[in-house]
């Protein structure tokens, strides 16, 4: 079954801070985006994904992954350390990037910021709230093992002579 994360960044206020998350908000398509998209392909446990900012107070992400948690936000920290040096940045009250940079001040503070689901827990989620799955506990590695099992072979016929 999928984990719930509902990371959400207090961002901070001032003038600077707000300067640099439209920036930040303004390239995410063209210099942030590619780069979690490639780390998100690699990870084979997020089934879903999504970067919010809210009235420019919040920054969220909401993911649903597959496995343990100590070992995703592992995986984030060194495949995408520079992302998150810059949103912590941003961040109301965050540590200095040096504090955070290893795995468990990583796992600590980024747990802190994950905020509960509205309901009862579900299997994998055990007090995090209410997640539902139309696809039961199927790993984003099985799911993408049985659709390579459900798709036809490309038809060697309709391929160019050579």
């Amino acid at each position: 079954m999928a984990t719930a994360l509902n990371f959400t960044v207090p961002l901070k206020q001032d003038p600077q801070s707000q300067e640099r998350l439209a920036h930040l908000i303004d390239s995410f398509a063209e210099s942030i985006q590619p780069a979690v998209d490639a780390a998100l392909s690699r990870s084979q446990i997020v089934h879903f994904a999504r970067v919010l900012v809210i009235d420019h107070k919040y920054l969220q992400v909401i993911t649903e992954f597959d496995g343990d948690g100590m070992d995703y936000t592992e995986f984030f920290r060194e495949e995408l350390g520079p992302v998150f040096q810059a949103i912590f940045a941003l961040a109301e009250g965050a540590p200095a990037w040096e504090d955070l940079n290893n795995p468990n001040s990583f796992y600590e503070y980024t747990a802190n910021l994950n905020l509960h689901s509205l309901g009862s827990s579900t299997v994998g989620n055990d007090g995090r709230g209410y997640l539902f799955s139309a696809v039961g506990d199927r790993t984003v590695r099985e799911l993408q093992a049985a659709l390579r099992e459900s798709s036809p072979a490309p038809d060697s016929s309709l391929a160019p002579s050579t």
